[in-house]
């Protein structure tokens, strides 16, 4: 596993827009497929559609439902939602607890990675991003595989993003 930090684009929680700047960024070099994001209630999955509209896929995932008019500004974007989520990494007790030491964003960013992945949506590396209360402060890029593929193993490629 070879992980890069790129501490300058370590941000703290106030720095929303810094983040999508960094993810902006790092999409640019073409290798991400998608975008992957924890999104509870459609809001900062809008602004990251908003930002990375015509540049990737943008896909949000959440455990609940989307308003209507969230789900309608969505299909505008062309921004794909899994909602009524299933969290696998979050029902396995010793696994939670065990990613909870690296943060609760990254264990929500490989969370919607792993769904994105079972679902069939993505495929490849891409970007994974997550955080805690609504706010997105962590982002991973990581080549997520189906639980279907027992020869393959989730990679963390790189950590791009991470709270101060």
């Amino acid at each position: 596993m070879n992980i890069e930090v790129l501490s300058k684009y370590r941000v703290n929680e106030e720095d929303t827009s810094s983040i999508i700047d960094a993810v902006q960024s790092r999409v640019k070099n073409k290798d991400i497929s998608a975008v992957v994001l924890a999104s509870m209630k459609g809001k900062s999955l809008l602004r990251y559609g908003e930002a990375l509209k015509g540049t990737v896929q943008v896909i949000g995932v959440t455990e609940f439902e989307y308003s209507t008019s969230i789900k309608k500004a969505l299909k505008k974007l062309k921004v794909v939602s899994i909602e009524n989520a299933d969290l696998p990494l979050q029902d396995n007790l010793e696994l939670r607890e065990t990613l909870l030491t690296f943060g609760s964003g990254v264990k929500a960013a490989l969370e919607v990675a792993v769904i994105a992945a079972e679902k069939e949506i993505v495929s490849g590396t891409i970007l994974a991003v997550g955080g805690e209360s609504g706010v997105l402060d962590t982002a991973i890029v990581v080549n997520p595989i189906s639980p279907t593929d027992a020869r393959e193993k989730l990679e963390i490629l790189e950590v791009l993003i991470l709270p101060s």
